[in-house]
């Protein structure tokens, strides 16, 4: 199974040269969504959606500088990129646990910058059409493997993927790591059953808008809901759940009227009333995400009594570093070389914990900003494009709940991705108009006499 992984990386990897632009947008989701798991030892960056992001910048060497000016043209973008630029700097500067090489490699240019690759590997709207036909194969294959994961109660492919390595939670394959847990979770393809349960949201809200648009049929949008809505289910995650319920919520009082939102909502509060007093199954979720507001709840995992008391030893390691924080990479160092000096922290299941951690009050600030930034983006360009930019921020709406309640964990490199295609979606007309005006200015100076 391994080798076969490693055959569609390598595979993918030499497409990028063959392929059409929103192809490679196409193969960079299926690396996102199917391929977390993999890496090729031997050989530099190893990890499959790396060499999948070196492939494409390679691909597109010739094209560059040309990128970098569609970029300069979108000056708020690019103040994007030099803040968070900055703000890996001073972490990197500031931290005796992560260098400048390994902060620029792994949070700049495999992560936050991705949403610089999508933005110019696609087009416009229609570009999308490749990327939710690939996305809806990657659907089905990890529908198979979760269902495998829910039968067997392990996931042989993550097992196969990370053979040798165990979890840190136990001394128990990755794969097996919510085999004997009281909460059993499908991981399907992923390490984490969280990420499998966010992938699954957010590309459900892509094939929404795609549905929405009619870039695709029913037939295939219903597919896509079934094999969605089964990792949502199955992954156990209640931030996930709630996530999934304010994002598609989100992207309808965005995108629609208001008389139909609230249709919706009747309907939708309705079915609930019905199902949760009819289906037992459903009665059984309702009460485990009801139970995280109840101190001695029955359903375990998180409550908000476990987060206050994070944020209170959060608050109590930080003492005297609040503004920098103990240095980006904490967390991991101590984990691995120390776990019992951080086991009160109890995982830090939260962005805002993580950064108050290791980056302090201002890497919070900045963090705050950077997303502050494109939400607003979103709403300035709603009057123009409510579809687009309701899909940009119910995408941002899950990332934030998801993130906040759990951790970032595998969301920000999907997120930069669908945010990217969005956001150059909604400028292509802008830059196509600016483009032609450029073109013509070259072409007047050249026969203007000298």
């Amino acid at each position: 199974m391994k080798i076969v992984a490693i055959i569609v990386t390598l595979v993918c990897c030499c497409l990028m040269f063959c392929v059409k632009r929103e192809w490679k947008a196409a193969m960079l989701v299926m690396g996102a969504m199917t391929l977390s798991a993999v890496s090729i030892s031997g050989i530099p960056l190893r990890k499959a959606n790396l060499l999948l992001q070196v492939a494409f910048l390679l691909s597109e060497r010739e094209y560059l500088q040309q990128h970098i000016r569609y970029l300069r043209r979108v000056p708020w973008l690019r103040n994007l990129f030099l803040l968070v630029s900055g703000s890996a700097l001073l972490a990197a500067l500031t931290s005796p646990y992560t260098g400048i090489k390994e902060m620029i490699e792994n949070n700049l240019l495999f992560g936050y910058f991705s949403l610089a690759y999508a933005f110019w590997a696609v087009k416009n709207e229609k570009s999308l059409k490749p990327i939710l036909k690939v996305s809806l194969y990657c659907l089905i294959v990890l529908s198979f493997f979760g269902v495998l994961n829910y039968m067997e109660k392990s996931s042989m492919f993550v097992n196969a993927m990370t053979e040798g390595r165990t979890s840190m939670y136990g001394d128990v394959a990755i794969g097996d790591r919510y085999t004997e847990s009281s909460r059993f979770r499908v991981q399907s393809m992923y390490n984490s059953a969280f990420d499998y349960g966010y992938i699954c949201v957010a590309i459900l809200l892509l094939h929404l808008h795609g549905w929405y648009r009619h870039l695709e049929s029913k037939k295939t949008f219903f597919l896509a809901i079934v094999c969605c809505f089964f990792g949502i289910i199955t992954c156990g995650c209640r931030i996930v759940w709630v996530g999934a319920i304010l994002s598609i919520a989100c992207y309808n009082m965005w995108s629609f009227k208001l008389g139909r939102n609230v249709m919706l909502g009747i309907f939708a509060a309705i079915l609930m009333i019905i199902s949760y007093n009819t289906i037992p199954a459903v009665e059984e979720k309702v009460n485990s995400v009801t139970d995280v507001f109840v101190e001695d709840s029955e359903t375990k995992g998180s409550s908000i009594s476990l987060r206050m008391s994070q944020y209170a030893y959060v608050l109590m390691y930080v003492e005297g570093h609040e503004w920098l924080g103990l240095g980006s990479g904490y967390w991991a160092y101590f984990l691995d070389n120390d776990p019992r000096s951080i086991r009160n922290l109890n995982g830090v299941e939260s962005v805002i914990l993580v950064y108050l951690l290791e980056r302090g009050i201002i890497g919070l600030v900045i963090w705050a900003t950077f997303y502050t930034i494109i939400f607003l983006y979103f709403g300035r360009k709603r009057k123009k494009n409510k579809s687009l930019t309701g899909l940009g921020a119910s995408i941002l709406t899950l990332y934030l709940v998801f993130s906040i309640g759990t951790g970032e964990l595998g969301s920000v490199y999907p997120t930069m991705l669908l945010l990217g295609f969005v956001i150059k979606a909604i400028e292509y007309r802008r830059l196509k108009k600016l483009y032609r005006l450029l073109i013509r200015l070259k072409q007047i100076r050249s026969v203007s006499p000298s």
